[in-house]
Parts: structure tokens; C-alpha cells; sequence
């Protein structure tokens, strides 16, 4: 027996010895087909490609400022409010800028530590494969609302109350079954719509420079564009909100305010030259082929073919050092060096204060921290635990119902609680955990594995923040492609169906928000479906003006409408007729109308006569001749029987005009 036959043998008996365990038991394994080293595996392909965050977070809140304040400058500037500020050279004061620096190490520890407590939650409580972190977008208008470098309208401290509030009303909402009752109300179409928008808002992160492959970039006058150019075609982009300031002359001298670039940037020249970029994309076909041989472990194999690549030092791919295509090349080589690092809370640890929660602009940030951190949550949750069950059969039931659901939900609002005591913003479920799930995630197991890599990244941080965004954005793309599996069981051929459920896949890449996508479908599925009941309404008491309330046929008894109820067969829609039916006997009706009062007698030597225009066929007519004239009133001849010739047959009651 070789080395690899060896190796393979002995985890295939630890496997099999874990499963039959007290571990493997609480956790299912054999119950969702897994085992602990697939599990290993799939939380190991999670954490990279969410390790981005641990580094991305602390930039966009020491943005803010933090607790740092005119009270940490130094020199003659100390205690004046604009010392927070870049002068004219764009220098900061060295006291204040020393208390950022405190602050940005502070916010790497919350943020691994709050997303490892999260992990191991969400792992040990609800058994589901799914990771948390302080979530994109919550953090950036986390930071918008402080302002920069704490010129918003809210101060650090209080914001952080905010949204521990935000985490309790959240354990409020799981805990009394509001949130589930208000899940419940969510049209199919729309939640299926959401895992495939999800899918599609991870494909297009993937493919963007921060956290993808960089193939797109920003254009002045189509927004977007292809991309992939070099640093030194690459043009920064600023928004400014009075273009006055950008140009100011003041005793004589010229002064410009312009904001810090933003993150994103156009191509001037050079598209698709980055050698960077093509490392990824040989990275994505790498993870193609492999998943199209069914080799486990495709997507991690992927990343650290790129990762390895990347690291090695001299070359255009290179991520590290001066010839990295991506900005700040030598400061990654420099921290890159350091190895281990120190975790410290000193900066924002217990920052938190209740005091200024009279500010109507706190109680603004509170409602959108709730409402985003709900349907962001919400939509996640329900959408890995559809793709769970596309490999689990029977993990979501027919009432959008997974094991342990409650607890999963209450994991987000102790989170967030922890998280803003740490001095970070609202924690959230992260979509890139359909990367694990993919890759075998099929139980907690798979949320404890990324706790763990969260748990060393507070001592080896330096090391696992630097995966390129490159070797990240294939296994987005690829797991972006494989969540659209969803879309096909959306019912496009209703368009009462396909245009809200295109409308939350579409908004959600486009707004770069799973709230505003779900959002955007509930409205449109209501005012399309609220406008066609209103019709059907309408249709109905049409209806009742053209036939009359009490008009009856001999022998008959009740109203029109109780008798088009018997018609079609009883109550179609909780004791009425169907919409459509309505719809058609009105027509009938007023055709019947406009043909005159001679076409409503029966022909002679009729059995019956029918003194009232009926605009449905009756189920028991009395005579075949009642039965012709009702069909010739409808605008259909008459039917006959095979077997009876010159009979009228049998029409069943759901045969209407």
C-alpha cells in the first residue's frame, strides 16, 4: 500500500469512527451525507473567500474615526475640531493619526473575534453550514452615518448602541415568531428568485477588482465596462458634493479638498493586459474543469493554485511587493513579513455608550439596521438552506421550514450584540457561505471550521489577509453560477410571476443589496397581483349591473352569483367564483345583451323556457335545447354527441365561455 492509499485509508476510518460518534450524531453527519473531513474541507473554502473581510471592515471604520477625536491631537493644533483633518499637504496630526492606527488594529481583533464567536454560534446552536461577519454595506453606512472621521451626524459611541438595540429587536423578532410568520407571507416566485439573485450578486462581486477578478470597472458614461487595465492606466474616481471646494484660492494661495479616491477606478488604456486578472481567470477554469470531473475540492484547489502564485515576489501577477498590479504592494510585503500579530481591544473595546439617543438621525440608523440586517439575514438563511436542500433532500420542508431556524435567526442578533461591544458594526450571514455548501458543507461542522481559521487569524492575520481578491473572485463566480439552479423552477410563463421574480434577481447585483432586490420584488409582485384582484373585483360588480341582482330562472332559487358559484363547480378562490370565470360570464352577458331580448327566448316547442340571460351553462339543465341556446349566447355552436347525434352532450361545469 502506497503513501496516498495509506492516507486515503486512514481518514476514511476516521471518518466512519466520527460519524458513528456523539459528534457525528449531534451534528448529522450521516443523516446530510458528510463526513468531518468534507466538512473540514467546505469551511476551509468558506473562510478564504470571506477572510477579505477581516482587513476590509477595520479600513471602513477607521474611516470614521472611531472614538478618536480633537482630544487626540498633539502640537499646537491639540483640541481644535479640524485637527481631525488633513492640511493642506495632506498630512494628519501625528497624535490623531497614531489614535487611528490603535483603532484600525483594534477593529481587525472585533472584527475576527465577533465573526469567530458568531461562527462557532451558528455552528454549535442552529447545525448550519453558514458563516457570519460584520456585513458589507452595514459597515459602510455604519461609517457613513458617523462620518468621516466623525463628522456625521451621529457620534462612534452612540452608533454602536444602535446597533446593539438593533441585535435585541432582532432576538425579539426570532423569538416571538414574528419573523417567521412574516417569511411565511413571501410569495414562492420570490424567494426563489432570491437564491438566484444571490447567486448573480456574488457573480458580480466576483468579478470586480476589490474582492474579484477586476474584469469590470467603472465608466463615466456606461457606469460599468470591461477592465482589467494596469496601475498605470488606471484613472481614481472621486465624488464631490460641491465642486467649488475642489479649486479654492485663499490669500493667494491655491488649495484643493478633495475627498480620498474611491475604491473603484476607470481604464484609460490597457484593457485586459493585467497579467493579475488572468491568474484569476485561470483559476476559474481550473475550478471548471475539476467540478466537470466531479474532483472534490475543486474550489479550494483553485485558490490556492492562484494564492501561491500570487505570493511569490517579482513577477506582473504578483501580489505582494512593488510590481503588484494592485495598489499598496510593498505595505502587503511589509505586513505580509510580520507573520504573527497581537490581538488588541484597546482601541474600541467597551467604546460603546447610550447616551444622545434623543437624535432622531440615531433612531433613522437604527430602522435601517434593522430592516437591511432582516431581509439581508433573512434572504441569506433561506437561500443557503434551499441550496442545502438541492443536495439534502427534505432539509426545507413545503412551509420554508429548516432544523433549528429560530436559533439561526437569534444567532444574527447575539452577534450583533457582541460585535458592537467589540466596537464593530451589525454582524450578518454571509452569501459566500454557498461556496462551502458547494464544496460538501453540509452541517455546523462546517461553521465551527471557519471559527477556528477566524480564531487563528487574531494571532496570523497578517498571513491569511493576504489571499489576493483574484484567487477569491473564481470561486464566487463559480458558486454565483451554480446558485442560479433555483430560476428554472420560476413560473416565466406567468407574467404575474417572472416580472417580480426578475425584478428581485436583477436590483439585488445592481443596488448591490439583497434588501433592496427582495424589496423591490415584494412591491412589484404586490401591485401587479393587488391590480388584477382589483380588476377581478371590478369585473364582478360589472357583473351585477349587467345581470341584476335577483333575476333567476324558473325553479331556481338564490342569486346570479350564488348560481355562477354552482356553475363552475362551486367556490374556486375560498367561496367564490374564479376571477377568470367572472370575467368570462360578464362578457357572455354583455354580448348576449347587445344581440337583443329575441336571441334570450328558447326556440319553440322548448321543455323550458330561460326568462334571464345565464352566461355560463348550467351543469343541470333540464333540456338540450336550454343548453344550445346558452352556448350560441356565449359565441360557441352547439355541441353533439358521438353516440346521440342531434343531442346535446354532457358540458362539464369548468367549460365556461
Amino acid at each position: 500500500m502506497g503513501i496516498r492509499e495509506a492516507w486515503d485509508a486512514f481518514w476514511e476510518h476516521a471518518n466512519k469512527a466520527i460519524n458513528r460518534s456523539f459528534v457525528g450524531s449531534y451534528f448529522q453527519l450521516e443523516a446530510r451525507k458528510s463526513c468531518f473531513t468534507q466538512e473540514f474541507r467546505a469551511g476551509t473554502v468558506t473562510f478564504l473567500t470571506i477572510v477579505y473581510i477581516i482587513t476590509v471592515n477595520a479600513l471602513l471604520i477607521t474611516e470614521s474615526g472611531g472614538p478618536c477625536g480633537p482630544q487626540d491631537c498633539t502640537g499646537p493644533d491639540a483640541g481644535d475640531p479640524n485637527c481631525v483633518f488633513p492640511d493642506e499637504y495632506g498630512d494628519t496630526n501625528d497624535g490623531y493619526s497614531a489614535c487611528l492606527d490603535t483603532v484600525r488594529r483594534s477593529l481587525v481583533t472585533a472584527t475576527a473575534a465577533s465573526s469567530c464567536i458568531a461562527c462557532a454560534l451558528m455552528g454549535l446552536g442552529a447545525n448550519m453550514p453558514v458563516a457570519l461577519a460584520p456585513g458589507m454595506g452595514l459597515n459602510a453606512y455604519f461609517s457613513a452615518v458617523v462620518g468621516y472621521r466623525g463628522s456625521g451626524t451621529v457620534a462612534y459611541q452612540t452608533a454602536l448602541a444602535a446597533v446593539c438595540v438593533e441585535g435585541i429587536l432582532f432576538i425579539i423578532l426570532a423569538v416571538t415568531g414574528l419573523r417567521l410568520r412574516l417569511i411565511r407571507l413571501v410569495p414562492k416566485s420570490i424567494m426563489l428568485a432570491t437564491s438566484a439573485g444571490i447567486g448573480l450578486f456574488l457573480a458580480f462581486i466576483g468579478l470586480q477588482s476589490q474582492e474579484g477578478l477586476g474584469i469590470i470597472s467603472y465608466d463615466v458614461g456606461t457606469l460599468l465596462a470591461l477592465g482589467a487595465c494596469p496601475a498605470s492606466s488606471q484613472s481614481s474616481v472621486y465624488v464631490v458634493d460641491d465642486p467649488s471646494s475642489v479649486c479654492t484660492v485663499v490669500d493667494g494661495v491655491v488649495k484643493t479638498e478633495l475627498p480620498p479616491a474611491s475604491i473603484n477606478f476607470a481604464c484609460t488604456d490597457g484593457k485586459m493586459h493585467n497579467a493579475s486578472t488572468w491568474l484569476g481567470i485561470a483559476g476559474l477554469m481550473l475550478m471548471g474543469i475539476l467540478m466537470s470531473r466531479s474532483f472534490k475540492g475543486s474550489i479550494i484547489t483553485g485558490i490556492a493554485f492562484v494564492t501561491v502564485i500570487a505570493w511569490i515576489p517579482g513577477h506582473a501577477a504578483t501580489y505582494l511587493g512593488m510590481r503588484s498590479q494592485i495598489p499598496g504592494g510593498a505595505d502587503r510585503l511589509q505586513e505580509f513579513k510580520r507573520v504573527v500579530d497581537v490581538p488588541t481591544l484597546k482601541g474600541t473595546g467597551g467604546a460603546i455608550s447610550f447616551k444622545g439617543f434623543q437624535s432622531g438621525e440615531l433612531w433613522i440608523a437604527l430602522v435601517t439596521f434593522l430592516y437591511v440586517d432582516f431581509l439581508d439575514t433573512t434572504g441569506t438563511l433561506f437561500s443557503m438552506a434551499s441550496f442545502i436542500n438541492n443536495y439534502v433532500p427534505g432539509f426545507m420542508n413545503a412551509k420554508k421550514e429548516f432544523p433549528r431556524q429560530t436559533f439561526a435567526f437569534c444567532v444574527d442578533g447575539l452577534s450583533s450584540i457582541i460585535g458592537s461591544f467589540m466596537g464593530t458594526s451589525p454582524i450578518a450571514a454571509f452569501i459566500e457561505s454557498a461556496s462551502g455548501i458547494r464544496e460538501g458543507g453540509r452541517t455546523g461542522l462546517t461553521a465551527l471550521t471557519v471559527s477556528l481559521w477566524f480564531f487563528v487569524s487574531l494571532f496570523f492575520g497578517p498571513v491569511l489577509s493576504s489571499v489576493p481578491p483574484y484567487a477569491i473572485g473564481p470561486a464566487l463566480i463559480t458558486v454565483g453560477a451554480l446558485m442560479m439552479m433555483n430560476v428554472v423552477r420560476i413560473k416565466w410563463e406567468q407574467a404575474a410571476e417572472a416580472l417580480p421574480a426578475f425584478i428581485t434577481i436583477i436590483l439585488m447585483p445592481m443596488t448591490y443589496s439583497i434588501a433592496y432586490g427582495i424589496i423591490g420584488g415584494l412591491l412589484s409582485y404586490i401591485v401587479i397581483n393587488g391590480a388584477n384582484l382589483l380588476l377581478d373585483k371590478l369585473a364582478e360588480c360589472m357583473h351585477w349591473s349587467i345581470a341584476g341582482t335577483d333575476a333567476q330562472p324558473s325553479g331556481a332559487g338564490g342569486s346570479f352569483i350564488s348560481r355562477l358559484q354552482s356553475n363552475t363547480g362551486g367556490a374556486a378562490q375560498g367561496g367564490r367564483p374564479s376571477p377568470g370565470a367572472v370575467l368570462r360570464a360578464v362578457t357572455a352577458a354583455a354580448d348576449a345583451r347587445r344581440r337583443g331580448p329575441s336571441s334570450a327566448t328558447a326556440p319553440s316547442g322548448s321543455a323550458d323556457r330561460t326568462p334571464d340571460i345565464t352566461p355560463t351553462i348550467s351543469r343541470n339543465a333540464s333540456s338540450q335545447d336550454t343548453k344550445a341556446l346558452q352556448l350560441q349566447m356565449a359565441g360557441r355552436p352547439p355541441l353533439h354527441s358521438k353516440d346521440h347525434p342531434g343531442k346535446s352532450t354532457h358540458v362539464d361545469a369548468t367549460d365556461n365561455v
